[in-house]
């Protein structure tokens, strides 16, 4: 058995938990960034985690784009799907409006993995708009008993 967590990510979140999540997994992992790797290779892997921050209640566009060039091989795979999203009351509602339909109902695993938000590599308007909600100082709010619960899911395929 082999996995690929592939993710996006602005500030580093989502590469934070695809790094916690790959540390509980048993089988050997890759993780890729698809802002660094345009093009990735899924064919050898058994299980592709995907994993995404919500901007604008979107998924960032490089995993929009991935997922529409590689959805049918995407479909003949053990397929788990993540968000990064700040609205905890929102989170399964977000989680099931960020990827495909067809692609969602095929996952076996679908978890909401928290958030966290960090000022200091925020821009001025994400700053200004994170401060309008009310949030004055950094915050982590990472749900490491989630990211365990995903992985015991995928250690026992």
């Amino acid at each position: 058995m082999k996995n690929c967590i592939l993710f996006t990510t602005k500030h580093g979140s989502t590469e934070k938990a695809s790094t916690l999540l790959k540390e509980k997994l048993n089988a050997e992992t890759d993780i890729i960034n698809l802002k660094d790797v345009k093009k990735p290779d899924i064919s050898d892997y058994d299980t592709v985690i995907l994993g995404a921050s919500i901007y604008i209640g979107k998924i960032q566009k490089q995993m929009r784009k991935f997922i529409g060039e590689n959805l049918n091989e995407l479909l003949k795979k053990n397929i788990a799907l993540f968000i990064m999203a700040g609205q905890k009351e929102k989170a399964q509602e977000t989680l099931y409006n960020a990827y495909p339909s067809k692609l969602f109902d095929h996952a076996f695993a679908k978890e909401y993995f928290g958030y966290e938000m960090i000022l200091e590599k925020m821009n001025f308007l994400e700053k200004a708009a994170t401060k309008a909600q009310g949030v004055t100082e950094s915050r982590s709010e990472i749900l490491y008993d989630v990211i365990e619960k995903m992985a015991n899911q995928i250690n026992k395929l």
